[in-house]
């Protein structure tokens, strides 16, 4: 039996440990926030510049991590749409943002606008620089996961240390600082939007089974040992995402693939809820729902980024070219042929023809002439860096190889306008990127009218297109086919949405789905070929089901309903001081 002495000994040696820790912990708070000077004079700064309304309410500022806020993705449109939600319903509160991107707050909003249509107040939004973003946007040759994540802590500490919020709200996924503001003081909850888990056991199955990809390279695809190197490297990050994902106080999804995967990484079902991202159907629904009257435009809009795998769309329209040689352009050495023209001329030809449609004889004839009767592959996408552009020009190129870039654009950084433009006149949306965690650009062409083609795994596969057509018919040679709803039951769906009182039938399909590059070239043939009472059936349904469940307001409802019980939880806090 110990005696008392060694107790005593044991809790003296406990306590010093105890010291320890707290030692550490105040280190990394000094370190991170600085001192209270530091923070007082960042809160005046930031007090300065911003005019919340605090009539009725003290002001509360919620910092919001997102070190690409300029940038045109879907991720984006989260974060601006999330800053107008606050901004009409929380007058008071000012929203600060952390950006890596060194662009001012007025054109910041600006080009929010611009691409979006998102109308932001700027008097209630402040703009932190962090740099050395290198860090989490790099590709590592190894370990690139850890790295990256290292990266975000050190832009977390960067970024609290220029300014400490009332509220931190992570809209990029970057689990790994919450522990980070956690530990710096109980008081910040935190808020995360997740649009992709860091790593997933999708990501696991393909490194098991030694299947190359985006984040499993050829080199440790081949080899075992490697691979298993691998394998135990991603349980070990997955154990760690885990625990970091357990410190955010509430936790939002925008899609049931990733709500699945994070409730089984993070563990806490109850603070997790599915919140889909906003789309502005208003705008989109408004665009004429004539498919039979659209150009073969074939548009397809995603980032440049590797994951988004526009190269499966040059092979698959190429395939298509080669299996239908009636759809490729015929030859022309006129200086106003196909080949020569810009997208932008294509896109002015295609707004004229619109202009004189109702003019049978008119001297635009000679113009509406030359637009193409044959599919073109109209590329739209943004490019974070020079790597996004790189890749681009690799499309381009990839085009030359295939002997298709006559009837391909690549279109870098169109702006929101130009975007409307293309959806206008485009019969059909592509999107080919595997387990693309929601598909916020599948949901715009939808809304816009398009007969849209997605990859047959994750959000939309579970969410968007649903219910689907893929290629399931097969033909006397063996191969599969797009099973397209018939005129009678194309006809049927419209009689019973316009007829109110009518007993709802079977759902009607609102898209396409496929895999390969083979079925996406026959579902391309499929809905080229499409059109009257079948495609404007499909455009309808379409329609109908994203303005249900993807809209701004379905937006704002879902999201008010996570954030309202933050808002209240620092009014109490604020009542017990």
């Amino acid at each position: 039996m110990p005696s008392i002495e060694t107790a005593i000994h044991y809790c003296f040696a406990a306590g010093v440990v105890a010291m320890v820790a707290m030692c550490v912990v105040l280190g990394i708070q000094v370190l991170t926030l600085g001192t209270q000077e530091n923070q007082a004079r960042n809160k005046e700064r930031v007090r300065s510049a911003t005019a919340p309304d605090t009539s009725s309410h003290e002001a509360y500022y919620v910092g919001f991590f997102h070190p690409y806020p300029n940038s045109g993705g879907g991720g984006e449109r989260v974060l601006w749409t999330m800053i107008k939600a606050i901004q009409e319903r929380y007058p008071y509160i000012v929203s600060v943002i952390y950006s890596g991107d060194n662009i001012d707050r007025d054109a910041l909003v600006a080009n929010a606008r611009a691409r979006f249509g998102v109308d932001i107040r700027t008097e209630t939004v402040f703009v932190v620089e962090v740099t050395r973003r290198w860090w989490i946007e790099h590709k590592f040759r190894r370990l690139t996961l850890l790295m990256q994540s290292v990266g975000s802590v050190w832009l977390a500490c960067q970024a609290v240390h220029r300014f400490c919020p009332d509220v931190f709200v992570d809209t990029v996924g970057f689990a790994f600082t919450y522990p980070l503001l956690r530990l710096l003081t109980a008081r910040i909850p935190v808020v995360s939007y997740t649009h992709y888990p860091t790593i997933s056991s999708d990501m696991r199955r393909a490194v098991s089974s030694r299947e190359a990809g985006v984040n499993n390279d050829a080199t440790v695809a081949r080899s075992a040992t490697m691979t298993a190197l691998k394998s135990a490297y991603y349980a070990g990050f997955g154990y760690l995402y885990a625990v970091a994902g357990s410190f955010a106080s509430t936790v939002m999804t925008n899609s049931t693939w990733t709500h699945n995967h994070v409730v089984r990484l993070f563990g806490n079902p109850a603070m997790t809820r599915v919140v889909y991202p906003p789309c502005d159907t208003a705008a989109l629904l408004a665009l004429p729902v004539t498919a039979g009257q659209r150009l073969p435009f074939v548009v397809s809009l995603a980032q440049f980024r590797p994951e988004k795998n526009h190269m499966l769309q040059i092979e698959a329209f190429a395939q298509l070219l080669a299996t239908h040689p009636e759809l490729v352009a015929p030859s022309d050495d006129d200086e106003d042929s196909l080949p020569q023209l810009s997208a932008e001329a294509l896109l002015q030809l295609a707004e004229e023809r619109e202009k004189f449609s109702s003019s049978p004889k008119s001297a635009s004839d000679t113009n509406r002439n030359r637009l193409p009767a044959y599919p073109v592959l109209i590329m739209l996408g943004g490019a974070r860096n020079i790597e996004d552009e790189a890749r681009a020009e690799e499309l381009r190129q990839a085009a030359q190889r295939l002997g298709v870039a006559r009837q391909v654009r690549v279109v870098v950084n169109a702006r929101w306008p130009q975007v409307l433009r293309w959806l206008r006149h485009a019969k059909v949306g592509l999107h080919t990127m595997r387990d693309e965690h929601f598909g916020i650009s599948i949901v715009e062409m939808m809304a816009a009218g398009l007969l849209t083609v997605a990859h047959d795994s994750a959000g939309p596969k579970l969410d968007i297109v649903v219910p689907a057509i893929r290629c399931t018919t097969t033909t006397d040679d063996g191969s599969s086919v797009p099973a397209m709803p018939s005129v009678a039951q194309a006809e049927a769906f419209l009689a019973m949405r316009e007829d109110k009182n009518k007993e709802k039938g079977p759902s009607f399909p609102v898209g396409m789905l496929a895999t390969t590059a083979d079925e996406f070239a026959r579902q391309l043939a499929a809905v080229l070929a499409v059109d009257g009472v079948v495609a404007r059936a499909i455009c309808q349904a379409a329609r109908d089901a994203v303005a249900a469940k993807f809209s701004e307001h379905a937006f704002f409802a879902a999201f008010y309903r996570r954030f309202g019980p933050v808002v209240r939880w620092l009014d109490i806090q604020r009542t017990d001081e």
